[in-house]
């Protein structure tokens, strides 16, 4: 670990494993990506599957941990870029569909290779992500508080017991039973001051100073759109 010898104590999720080292235990957090994780309900089995993958690299040999600009959270968790020789175990991760990007300034060091090994997970719907088989667009207006979720394919889609989700507040919308969304047809939902049909039980959901991207989820807690984000500039979490 940064030059000091350790040995793998607990691998607690996707992203996250514990190491005793001369001078104690550590948490060690993996810079970078987010995987599945065991406090959501929808995505438990998805989490068990991420754990036991990242396991599978940890216990291939040793790893070289390497600090970036910010070296813990406000946790004390270490803030860790992780290596098997030149290989980034966190774009692994993400490249089998086991964890989405997740872009922590000021440790972006590796964040162009996680990236690109996410988009790979993504068109070729590995681990998490369901995206090529819905034909669903997805955009929110935080200020607005109003998501538009739009049917782009041929036929009537049936999202009743699909999820909704605010990856940073962590709130979710779940779809009555026979919810149905028409070919080219957008369906709302809605917080704060907005008015429908479909609401979030939360009052304010999304966070309009900070990065907070939404996802779109199936019953089985696989990801069938998402909205990144993109234009808020990452910040840390």
């Amino acid at each position: 670990m940064d030059g000091v010898g350790g040995r793998l104590l607990e691998v607690i999720d996707g992203d996250t494993f514990t190491v005793r080292t001369p001078s104690g235990e550590v948490t060690v957090r993996i810079l970078g990506i987010d995987a599945p994780e065991f406090d959501d309900a929808g995505q438990r089995h998805l989490a068990e599957q991420a754990r036991t993958a990242l396991r599978d690299i940890l216990d291939d040999g040793p790893l070289r941990l390497a600090a970036d600009l910010e070296p813990e959270d406000d946790g004390g968790r270490l803030l860790r870029h992780a290596y098997r020789g030149d290989r980034l175990l966190a774009a692994e991760l993400a490249r089998r569909g086991w964890a989405r990007a997740l872009p922590v300034s000021p440790n972006l060091a590796e964040q162009e290779a996680i990236n690109g090994a996410v988009a790979e997970a993504r068109a070729g719907d590995q681990g998490i992500w369901a995206l090529g088989d819905a034909g669903i667009s997805l955009a929110v207006d935080k200020v607005g508080e109003v998501v538009t979720i739009t049917n782009d394919g041929p036929s009537p889609l049936d999202i009743g017991g699909w999820r909704l989700v605010s990856l940073r507040g962590k709130q979710g919308y779940r779809f009555p039973p026979g919810t149905g969304i028409a070919p080219g047809a957008n369906l709302t939902v809605v917080s704060g001051q907005a008015s429908g049909t479909h609401r979030f039980e939360q009052r304010n959901v999304w966070n309009n100073s900070d990065p907070d991207p939404a996802e779109l989820r199936r019953p089985d807690g696989r990801i069938v759109a998402v909205w990144d984000d993109s234009e808020s500039q990452p910040t840390g979490r």
